[in-house]
């Protein structure tokens, strides 16, 4: 059976739902790792900053992860088939702009919602946005470095089907959805069997490779912060909050 059989053959799991009282309370004993950017490596990486092309404030052009999550990306890239690449959305994120999207969607739940109290509003927003958090202790996942959403182009460089667009804040987003559909119904259209087979296979090459992945986001994979700690049954994380180096700017 050839690697892309193997990956598209394995369940993805039902794993525990994030809990984010606890996992805001796992400790963090930083290991100081420096953020590299991940536009060097376009044989297998592209990159695509989402949230710089549609302007969101404070957004970065290049995108930045800790150096060991980029090893166990590199490590990820050996176990795509022939031709294909990973496609990054969005990698370490600034505060502010973790701050803009939070804003930006919480503005548009409470245009849908204009009757809704505000202790509901935040809650609502909550569960597709991580709150912006200045405390080192609990920083949200991508101001880290140690989170990162992707997905994968085939050799023509065409995306695969994931079911949804990246940043979708419908349920279909949930990375077991269409297994859970499968199981429901005992099998699925031409279309959704697709996209259940490259969910499969991004699932579980960043599984192998060390990650683990954010079950309400099929693009959503954490290596070394909270998150990742969590969903392992860990007691501590190593990546806390970061930023890059910028020369000019640690001068001042």
């Amino acid at each position: 059976m050839n690697r892309k059989k193997i990956l598209i053959k394995k369940e993805i799991p039902s794993n525990k739902s994030e809990n984010w009282s606890v996992i805001r309370n796992i400790e963090i004993i930083e290991n100081h790792e420096e953020l590299v950017q991940l536009n060097t490596y376009p044989e297998k990486i592209i990159c695509h900053p989402e949230y710089f092309i549609q302007n969101i404030n404070h957004s970065l052009p290049v995108l930045y992860v800790r150096k060991g999550l980029y090893t166990k990306l590199l490590d990820a890239t050996r176990m795509l088939p022939k031709g294909y690449k990973f496609v990054v959305y969005d990698a370490y994120r600034p505060v502010e702009v973790q701050r803009s999207l939070f804003d930006l969607y919480r503005a548009k739940l409470k245009k849908e919602n204009p009757d809704i109290d505000e202790g509901k509003l935040t809650e609502m927003t909550l569960k597709f946005v991580s709150l912006p958090s200045t405390d080192p202790q609990k920083p949200s996942p991508h101001n880290t470095g140690g989170a990162i959403d992707l997905t994968i182009c085939d050799e023509n460089g065409i995306l695969l089907n994931m079911g949804s667009y990246f940043d979708d804040m419908n349920d279909i987003v949930v990375t077991g959805y269409f297994e859970d559909k499968l199981a429901k119904e005992g099998k699925l259209d031409e279309k959704d069997q697709i996209v259940l087979q490259n969910r499969r296979m991004l699932y579980n090459i960043m599984i192998k490779s060390g990650f683990t992945n954010f079950t309400t986001e099929w693009w959503h994979f954490d290596y070394g912060n909270q998150l990742w700690a969590y969903q392992l049954n860990l007691q501590t994380a190593f990546y806390g909050p970061a930023q890059p180096f910028f020369f000019w700017k640690n001068q001042l």
